[in-house]
């Protein structure tokens, strides 16, 4: 009896407790919190507090009348974590517990009114706190507000549209537009920061200082017979081709140790530009305003930005300026945009060329030169040179020189050209142009040439190379190549070298030959090599053969102590890279490979 009473006891008490937790989840603010921590995915604003000297970004620009920019700032901490209880593969009977960073926002907001206002927006990308915050990524998410005059134009031609053409599941058209309506009136702009020298660093990061001045407009959507027959995005030339529902463009921008990452922020708002998109039942047409046409299967759609050419066919196609004529010879030869027409393409660079717009000409001569017609090939040479072009200039004083590097003196007509050519580069050099500079070296270095002088030929090639390190490639190469003066072409291969992966491998290889052997600085190129050259897409061959030699070095301890944790794995890297290319190393190294692992 007494085991009873107890039971009941405990049982009154769970049911009261339970009534009293339920009363307070009644209670809407003990019910919202209870929620908002139950699904709280990320600390709040107010954890994220940069030091005072924190390197960070500064926003500044003007703002378009009716607008509103956010800035909204992702960090995240790796030393504050939270616990998340997973299932892999959607496998509830083997859970596990995953830690994870924390992560916190932060967001600055501005709205203008009847007129632009100004702005400044400072974001740090080290957050502070207890947690260590370190910026990943931020956003700039521009809205155009209702009382924009693209919305009021937008409404009214849904306004109008919905009277012809109503919704087929309701009666009325809504009374008032809103984000509701179909009305997606803002763009976000993602910028994601890469430090200097990372493995994410390529050529598609955007250097600092960066300056933006996106232009805005409207994308009207149809689409009849639906249940949303009227929709409304806004696009921006951010991204230069798009997709129909993608409303995000993101710039990667390099920063190193610079106390200040400054950003330009100009948009700019075009109230009379709008696209329109019709979604038919077989296809999707995209209309640009000056009447240019696309037709796509449903699903593949592309949107080409205000600005693009191949935005405003019709325009292009109208007009009798050179530059346009060539752009469309462009459109047409790339076969993207417009199915691929070689004729046509021709036909409007030699249009374009004739008139001569430079580019045009350029592609011309590359054609004749490239065919072997030689007359053709010197006289767009020499039309691009009279338009000033100093590569042209540089290529008609190259071709009297040819014989001079093959040992021979010119004579009659040909020795008249190589005088002439010689004044010219004269005149080139004069005025400072690095390219002129090197090619004079050249031809002053050749012991064989009439214009033999090695110390001019010295100093030219500095000169050039301080104006234009680029250039130290060449100067390597004609003292190594046409001298076998290696001594002389060292300080030049050094400068090469730290600019271009191609040339620290070319160096490296050099270093390794007998008569010029130097394991240690051989080492350290061909540690640069590998270190960067899969991320930039090196050669596989170049790359295989730099794993190779790293590997034999290593393995050998030469120029510097062996490295047995790296070696098996260096040499299985240059037997894989092996398989697509003709070689003389994959044997050794396979053999090299057995060899350890049997150690």
């Amino acid at each position: 009896m007494r085991l009873i009473s107890k039971v009941a006891v405990l049982w009154l008490g769970l049911v009261l407790s339970l009534i009293l937790s339920l009363s307070l989840l009644n209670s809407a603010p003990v019910l919202a919190g209870f929620w908002d921590n139950l699904w709280l995915q990320e600390l709040p604003v107010d954890q994220t507090t940069p030091p005072k000297d924190a390197q960070r970004f500064e926003f500044t620009g003007a703002l378009p009348a009716h607008t509103q920019l956010e800035l909204v700032g992702y960090y995240t901490s790796s030393v504050c974590t939270r616990k998340e209880i997973r299932f892999p593969n959607g496998d509830i009977a083997n859970p596990y517990r995953a830690t994870l960073n924390k992560s916190s926002v932060l967001r600055q907001s501005l709205e203008s009114t009847d007129k632009a206002k100004p702005f400044s927006f400072t974001l740090a990308l080290q957050g502070g706190g207890d947690c260590d915050w370190q910026l990943e990524d931020l956003v700039l998410d521009l809205t155009l507000l209702p009382s924009h005059p693209v919305w009021q134009k937008v409404k009214s031609l849904k306004d109008k549209y919905l009277h012809t053409s109503p919704l087929l599941t309701s009666g009325q058209p809504p009374a008032k537009a809103s984000p509701h309506d179909g009305f997606y009136l803002s763009q976000e702009f993602t910028i994601e920061p890469v430090p200097a020298g990372s493995e994410e660093d390529t050529n598609l990061v955007a250097a600092l200082p960066l300056v933006l001045n996106p232009v805005y407009y409207p994308m009207v959507i149809y689409s009849p017979k639906t249940d949303s027959p009227f929709e409304v995005k806004l696009k921006s030339n951010l991204q230069s081709t798009s997709r129909l529902w993608s409303s995000t463009a993101t710039q990667l921008v390099r920063f190193d140790k610079e106390a200040v990452l400054r950003v330009q922020f100009n948009p700019e708002i075009l109230p009379d530009y709008q696209v329109n998109v019709w979604r038919q039942t077989d296809h999707i047409s995209v209309h640009y305003p000056d009447g240019t046409e696309y037709r796509y299967p449903h699903g593949d759609v592309h949107l080409y930005a205000y600005g693009k050419p191949e935005s405003m066919l019709n325009t292009l196609s109208a007009s009798a300026k050179a530059e346009d004529k060539r752009v469309l010879a462009q459109i047409y030869w790339a076969g993207n945009a417009l199915a691929e027409d070689r004729e046509k393409a021709r036909k409007f660079y030699r249009e374009a060329a004739e008139g001569d717009d430079l580019i045009a000409i350029q592609w011309i001569q590359s054609q004749a030169a490239y065919a072997g017609d030689v007359e053709q090939s010197r006289y767009w040479l020499q039309r691009a040179a009279r338009l000033g072009d100093v590569e042209a200039k540089l290529e008609l004083i190259r071709q009297p020189f040819e014989t001079i590097l093959q040992g021979k003196p010119n004579t009659a007509e040909a020795k008249s050209d190589q005088v002439s050519a010689w004044q010219l580069l004269n005149q080139l050099v004069s005025q400072g142009v690095p390219e002129a500079i090197s090619m004079m070296a050249l031809y002053q270095v050749l012991p064989w040439s009439p214009y033999h002088d090695a110390a001019a030929a010295l100093a030219n090639y500095r000169l050039s190379v301080q104006a234009k390190p680029a250039l130290a490639h060449s100067a390597a190469s004609d003292y190594y190549y046409w001298l076998e003066d290696f001594e002389q072409s060292q300080a030049f291969w050094e400068i090469a070298a730290e600019r271009d992966l191609y040339v620290a491998a070319e160096y490296a290889d050099i270093l390794l030959k007998p008569a010029t052997r130097d394991a240690h600085k051989a080492r350290f190129w061909l540690e640069k090599v590998v270190s960067h050259g899969e991320k930039q897409g090196m050669q596989r061959d170049v790359l295989g053969q730099a794993y190779f030699q790293l590997a034999s070095l290593l393995d050998a301890g030469d120029g510097g102590s062996a490295e047995p944790e790296r070696i098996l794995t260096l040499y299985q890297h240059s037997i894989e890279l092996a398989k697509s290319f003709t070689n003389d190393y994959e044997a050794k190294a396979k053999a090299r490979v057995q060899a350890l692992e049997k150690l």
